[in-house]
């Protein structure tokens, strides 16, 4: 409870499916158009393997991302959107081995996005417990598909998250949760420089040691208000371990005690790696663009993240500046203690960081 483990807002997922369909009138209509399920020819399972999908070959046909907050989630969550978008606009071609004439195929791609959360910003309690129904029918068919695969090479459902540092992640959720307006927490513990004529008239080194002095205030009145708040259930500031809360021993039926129950297996990434995650994705210039074309000049895609230097995003010079070097040593193990699932986590799995280092 601590930690978040029943904060109803976790997890969040989000899931990209594809496959192809047979496409009778693609010659003839040129236009854009989206098939649903129903389109779907059984008989063209038989081809899966001789369909040489250049662009999207790699990528398993379904794929569910944990989206752990401040760790790199936006990025990612575009990434699938825009392969999505790509796989909907992609062609391809084939033969009909049942047909000895080995008339051509035109097969199109077919992709859907979906979020599964608890909330969207709203809504009645009727409506969230059918998305909670949604979210948990989606993590057994996970479970139940990891369980049919185990004798297999291939898994056949992946489930995928990036983690980051509990220090650096910290640090980076303080920023953005005194960024909302009206922020209670910005009032208690965000302190800034007093507007002052004879601020002006500061030297250098002065007022560079003054915003140091108030960066650590800002640092230690967050820390404090963690243990009193239970982290304010904000999605950012709860440990990463939260966001697994409904992975773990999964029933495969519902509301059957008989039922098996399973742990559900996640590949973990590290936010250092996370632009290796994104070329995976297809976040690069090698795949086609959402129109269809390739464009080897266009700009890479690069991690989003909002400049907390710029007064437009931090919109406070203080928090604009937060570190871990503004932390002396018993702050970083106040934050360790905070954070003390996350960094034994970081250590088991065999990840760097800050935490690691420093933690005791």
């Amino acid at each position: 409870k601590l930690i978040g483990l029943e904060n109803a807002n976790l997890p969040a997922l989000d899931s990209l499916s594809w496959w192809v369909v047979e496409d009778d009138d693609v010659q003839a209509n040129h236009s854009e158009r989206v098939p649903t399920k129903s389109n779907l020819n059984p008989s063209l399972n038989q081809w899966n393997s001789q369909i040489q999908i250049q662009n999207h070959m790699n990528l398993p046909r379904n794929l569910t991302y944990i989206h752990v907050h401040k760790c790199g989630g936006t990025s990612i969550q575009s990434a699938m959107y825009r392969r999505a978008r790509q796989i909907r606009n992609t062609r391809f071609r084939t033969h009909d081995n049942d047909d000895t004439t080995e008339k051509p195929v035109t097969l199109m791609g077919v992709a859907n996005m979906h979020t599964y959360k608890h909330s969207y910003g709203g809504g009645s309690r009727e409506k969230k417990e059918k998305w909670d129904k949604e979210r948990l029918g989606h993590i057994r068919a996970i479970a139940n598909t990891q369980q049919q695969s185990q004798s297999s090479s291939n898994q056949l459902f992946p489930i995928f998250t990036v983690v980051r540092d509990p220090i650096e992640r910290f640090l980076s959720a303080i920023q953005q949760v005194m960024h909302y307006p009206a922020s209670d927490f910005r009032e208690k513990c965000l302190y800034e420089p007093p507007q002052s004529p004879l601020s002006s008239f500061l030297s250098k080194g002065s007022k560079e040691e003054s915003e140091a002095h108030l960066r650590r205030q800002t640092i230690q009145c967050a820390i404090q208000d963690m243990e009193e708040t239970n982290y304010r259930r904000d999605v950012h500031l709860l440990p990463i371990s939260s966001h697994f809360r409904l992975l773990d021993h999964v029933a495969t039926m519902d509301d059957d005690e008989e039922a098996i129950r399973r742990d559900i297996a996640v590949s973990v990434f590290s936010m250092e790696d996370i632009q290796d995650v994104l070329l995976h994705l297809g976040n690069n210039n090698d795949l086609a663009q959402d129109d269809g074309t390739t464009n080897s000049s266009s700009k890479k895609s690069t991690i989003h993240a909002r400049d907390r230097s710029n007064v437009k995003y931090a919109t406070s010079s203080i928090l604009a500046k937060l570190s871990s070097n503004d932390c002396d040593e018993e702050m970083i193990q106040q934050i360790c203690s905070l954070y003390h699932v996350d960094v034994e986590l970081m250590k088991w799995l065999g990840f760097g960081g800050e935490s690691v280092e420093k933690c005791e």
